[in-house]
């Protein structure tokens, strides 16, 4: 009979315990602040560019890293005739050994946007990476770049817009 009553008081704690502490959740992504930027054509509205960078970890434990572009024309009387030779958005999934640590690429994927680009004068379309293994001994984030070449300006490809990583996902 006392073991009855021992059990009883231990069983209750140790419910009240499992209820005082809620089970651990993961964060599932981390996004950093758009970043925007002003590519100017000649002789046309310029394109406002905004992006942002996530990093994803899936309910399979797979993750990934996205870039999502936007762009507008500054002015919409000035929206006409072909933008780029070339426009691409570039998505990578780093990780890191220690918070203050380098980077290292795991997966990266580039996106060509150029048909859509000229197609459309405003319009969203998302760069992803490759997946991979959820890893929870790594810090992970999202980097990224955008390029261009202006249609018809005679200069090529610009230099990359290096994109800042996402907020890191641990």
């Amino acid at each position: 009979m006392k073991i009855r009553h021992l059990a009883a008081p231990i069983a209750a704690a140790v419910a009240l315990v499992g209820l005082a502490t809620p089970p651990a959740q993961a964060a599932t992504y981390k996004c950093g602040a758009s970043q925007s930027h002003r590519v100017v054509l000649p002789n046309k509205s310029d394109l406002d560019l905004s992006v942002g960078l996530c990093v994803f970890r899936n309910s399979d434990g797979e993750l990934y890293a996205q870039v999502q572009t936007n762009w507008e024309p500054t002015t919409l009387t000035g929206a006409v005739g072909r933008k780029f030779d070339g426009f691409k958005v570039n998505a990578r999934l780093e990780y890191r050994f220690t918070t203050g640590g380098n980077d290292y690429i795991n997966k990266s994927h580039t996106c060509d946007f150029t048909a859509s680009a000229n197609d459309k004068w405003k319009a969203t379309a998302n760069c992803k990476s490759g997946d991979t293994p959820w890893d929870g001994d790594l810090y992970w984030s999202a980097d990224g770049q955008v390029q261009w070449d202006i249609d018809a300006d005679g200069k090529g490809w610009q230099d990359p817009w290096q994109l800042t990583g996402s907020p890191l996902l641990s």
